[in-house]
């Protein structure tokens, strides 16, 4: 059933920003609260839109005109996502990402539930996507045909989740420096390299995935371990805490997220609090030392040091 609150958008006007300068923007629908971030290099462009409150049921749709090919990444919550003869609701959570390609065709998106949600989408016109294919990915030669005579497909990533790598990358992603030449050069870069990653994500591997060798109820229950510790980077559950609440035993659950996320544990909470902590000092919403402490550092200078070694710079370095 159509939603009550369906809304039409226009999006097209923001391809006619210039160059390498990054364009703020409120989401133009009522009832809404949501922004976002668009930026243009010639035939490629970045849109990052996040909306934080909705009513139920609410909708919006607007019509893909220009024929990009476009990498898709649900960076935090969830959404249904309809494209015209391709996808039928959908439901995507963070941590999926996809290739697609669907041009001239109308595109709808609906909230599910009160979390928000924040999607990032890379859009590579015809002819560039065309040129990478040739010159860095043969093995996905069979999309050529179909963007050249505008077919439509999409390949979803096989994993739930994002690499370390990626993480990173979505991280650092709005970080360009000021003069606008390096800044586009720098957007360019980023663009390429989530090009990368995500090609190096849905071609298959040559040795299969340490993660293949689970099975599917442990690879879930893991899921659920990892999404737990996101939920509670500030207070941490012991292993075996860890172990009650996912269903599995401390061996099971040590040597499974090693294998699935390719880090311990411990790792794993260490970076995203120190990850968690440089988004809060760029946000500038609270002094160095309430961020620390609120992500669960009782002793500042162990803050310092782990953030030192992770990004290279002190913590009130990053802000210089």
């Amino acid at each position: 059933m159509e939603s009550s609150t369906a809304h039409s958008v226009a999006f097209n006007d923001i391809f006619l920003i210039p160059q390498g300068e990054v364009h703020e923007y409120s989401l133009p629908m009522p009832g809404i609260d949501g922004a976002g971030k668009f930026v243009r290099c010639d035939d490629m462009a970045i849109a990052d839109g996040k909306v934080t409150a909705g009513p139920p049921a609410f909708s919006w749709q607007h019509y893909n005109q220009q024929a990009f090919v476009e990498l898709n990444f649900v960076i935090a919550g969830q959404l249904c996502q309809t494209h015209e003869g391709l996808i039928d609701r959908q439901l995507f959570r963070q941590g999926y990402s996809n290739l697609l390609f669907n041009p001239r065709s109308w595109e709808k998106n609906e909230l599910t539930g009160e979390q928000g949600f924040r999607n990032l989408g890379i859009y590579i016109s015809q002819e560039k996507m065309i040129e990478l294919i040739n010159n860095y990915a043969p093995e996905l030669q069979h999309l050529v045909t179909k963007i050249e005579k505008e077919i439509p497909f999409v390949m979803h990533a096989p994993t739930p989740h994002f690499s370390p790598r990626l993480q990173q990358a979505l991280g650092q992603l709005w970080e360009s420096p000021v003069p606008q030449g390096l800044r586009r050069l720098h957007f360019e870069t980023q663009i390429l390299q989530l090009f990368y990653l995500q090609c190096e994500a849905l071609l298959p591997s040559r040795t299969p995935h340490p993660g293949e060798a689970l099975r599917t109820a442990d690879k879930e229950r893991l899921q659920q371990a990892r999404q737990y510790l996101l939920e509670h980077l500030a207070f941490p559950p012991t292993l075996g805490e860890l172990s009650r609440i996912c269903g599995l035993n401390e061996f099971k659950l040590k040597k499974g997220f090693r294998l699935l996320f390719n880090q311990s544990v411990f790792a794993f909470v260490n970076n995203e609090r120190l990850e968690a902590a440089r988004q809060q000092i760029l946000q500038g919403d609270h002094n160095i030392s309430e961020i620390a402490y609120g992500l669960g550092y009782t002793h500042p200078q162990h803050f310092h040091r782990a953030f030192k070694k992770k990004f290279g710079t002190t913590p009130g370095g990053l802000l210089k």
